[in-house]
């Protein structure tokens, strides 16, 4: 049974590395002893994307701080859960990157925005009258 339990846990933490950080996490930093026993530091950022270049997103952390995140041109990245490219990321976009010594984030995976809410028609009463607009 505790073979299983580890099985299913790797297989969590391969889809997403975050899932056992703490609840409201923006910014963590990890030191990891990599392959051939090399020291790094992997540096997590989550939040909500303010704006996008060729190279970066400014994002709007879960602490109100706004920080701007350089991503690597051959960065691995998903939007909701698939493949896609870094283009298809827009404002509103909640992300979450990986990036390893400091370097540009090598990994982005990215949520789409709910679709704007419909706007409700506005009624207007006058007294004595009634009108809707």
């Amino acid at each position: 049974m505790v073979g299983l339990a580890v099985a299913v846990a790797g297989t969590a933490y391969a889809a997403d590395p975050t899932a056992g950080f703490p609840a409201g996490w923006t910014h963590l930093q990890i030191n990891v002893v990599g392959p051939r026993g090399r020291a790094h530091t992997e540096i997590f950022d989550r939040g909500r994307v303010q704006s996008v270049t060729a190279s970066s997103l400014t994002l709007r952390e879960n602490d109100a701080s706004i920080v701007t995140i350089q991503v690597a041109p051959n960065a691995l990245v998903m939007i909701d859960g698939h493949p896609g490219s870094f283009a298809q990321i827009g404002p509103r976009f909640w992300v979450r990157t990986l990036g390893i010594d400091g370097l540009p984030a090598q990994r982005v995976a990215a949520t789409s925005p709910p679709p704007p809410r419909p706007r409700l028609a506005r009624s207007t009463f006058r007294a004595g009258s009634s009108t809707i607009r």
